[in-house]
């Protein structure tokens, strides 16, 4: 089970400043790929209730020329007996609408505890968490020898918030051979992505994705030593607090 713990990402990650220049790389990809995890959790949530507000109906709370005090006096008590009835309703009613709010909490919070539900996304998130610490992935100096049915690339990264540097990691990609040429000359308008499998512990990397005109063509690394690093996933506990009542309705 994945555990439930606390995560605080100062926004200031993204910003010219790094003050994670003493991470290593392994723990500034923890740090980010945590924070979007959460982010994307935040995004799963229902909303909030919101209490409704007891409206003036209108009455006339002082006394009318001419009327009996006796009279005032029951008017008055009519009308806040009223309004103490709806105040009661609305009270009532905001109760029921956290009890279901917990409820769905509650609900997520076990789903989110599976890891075929969580992994879409860390998967999403590793993706993110990759881009911010090294770069947009991207393939480079492209090379087909004739009669072939791969090309050799060099995969980068393209320095974005500069956190950490990649090694470029040679990749062999198989092509049909009449979409060599093709890719050869527009290789560099094509979109890459790293896949990972992330076993819980270990995250590492499988091979590569290049889209390019609706297609997609797989990439396997040519070096055995893969990327790979610990990972501990820790999602904020606070997410799925629910609404308590402690004498008072929590807002």
């Amino acid at each position: 089970m994945i555990k439930i713990l606390v995560l605080l990402l100062p926004i200031y990650i993204f910003a010219a400043v790094n003050p994670y220049t003493t991470l290593s790389t392994n723990e500034k990809l923890e740090v980010v790929i945590n924070y979007f995890i959460n982010e994307e959790l935040k995004t799963k949530l229902p909303p909030k209730p919101i209490k409704e507000i007891l409206k003036d109906d209108g009455a006339n709370m002082d006394p009318v020329k001419y009327e009996r005090y006796f009279n005032y006096v029951q008017r008055l008590k009519a009308i806040r007996e009223s309004r103490a009835a709806e105040q009661k309703n609305i009270d009532e009613r905001y109760l029921g609408k956290i009890g279901f709010y917990n409820a769905k909490l509650k609900k997520l919070k076990k789903f989110y505890t599976k890891k075929e539900n969580i992994y879409p996304i860390i998967n999403n998130s590793i993706n993110k968490g990759f881009k911010i610490i090294f770069g947009q992935p991207m393939i480079k100096d492209m090379v087909h020898y004739q009669g072939s049915d791969t090309v050799i690339v060099n995969l980068t990264a393209s320095d974005i918030y500069r956190l950490d540097k990649f090694k470029n990691r040679r990749v062999k990609i198989y092509i049909y051979p009449y979409k060599v040429e093709n890719l050869l000359q527009n290789y560099l308008k094509s979109n890459t992505i790293v896949n990972f499998k992330y076993d819980g512990t270990y995250l590492v990397a499988q091979d590569i994705s290049v889209f390019y005109e609706d297609e997609e063509f797989i990439g396997n690394f040519m070096e055995k030593e893969l990327f790979k690093i610990k990972l501990d996933i820790k999602i904020n506990d606070d997410i799925f607090t629910p609404l308590l009542v402690n004498n008072k309705l929590d807002k």
